[in-house]
């Protein structure tokens, strides 16, 4: 049976967010009142021009710091998609369920021995959950997400039978509320 999910998570803004939201604008607006004044006192109005460029700039780069994640689910693939400021997206990583090592409720104690780490949560750290396995480039690879109860059923409905034993998820995970 052919199964398919998908789920979006918005990043949190973070303090570090907000610092480069703040000096992108101050920054924006002191270059764009510094060739408004020059273009006034040397009537070089092309200035002029240059300083609407920089606030129309501006505001493409501010609605550009956007950060969202779109996990999706098909069949035995997990596949994590980063889509910035909701008009550029990059695949992150691809997990075939079936290599699936381990699987369950992140708390910071997992991922020992893994090669690489993919973090792809709202940033928050409640709910967050991990799955380590093997990837064909990464190697050992831990994958750090936010699914919601609906994902993470049909990702358990994809994981090895070995592992899905041996596992003891929530009897709640898998119905199908959300």
């Amino acid at each position: 049976m052919d199964s398919f999910g998908e789920q979006l998570v918005r990043k949190q803004t973070s303090s570090a967010d907000i610092i480069k939201r703040v000096a992108l604008v101050v920054g924006g607006l002191l270059l764009a009142t510094a060739l408004m004044t020059a273009s006034f006192l040397t009537n070089f109005y092309v200035l002029t021009l240059l300083a609407v460029g920089v606030i129309f700039g501006m505001g493409w780069l501010l609605t550009g710091l956007g950060c969202e994640y779109e996990y999706i689910i098909t069949n035995q693939d997990l596949d994590i998609d980063k889509i910035m400021g909701k008009r550029k997206r990059k695949r992150l990583i691809t997990v075939k369920l079936d290599t699936v090592e381990d699987f369950g409720i992140y708390d910071g104690t997992q991922g020992e021995g893994a090669q690489a780490t993919v973090i792809a949560s709202d940033a928050t750290g409640i709910n967050a959950w991990y799955i380590i396995a093997k990837h064909k480039t990464h190697g050992r690879t831990m994958l750090i997400f936010s699914p919601n109860k609906k994902t993470v059923g049909l990702i358990a409905n994809g994981l090895p039978h070995k592992l899905k034993v041996s596992l003891k998820l929530p009897e709640n995970i898998l119905s199908e509320d959300e």
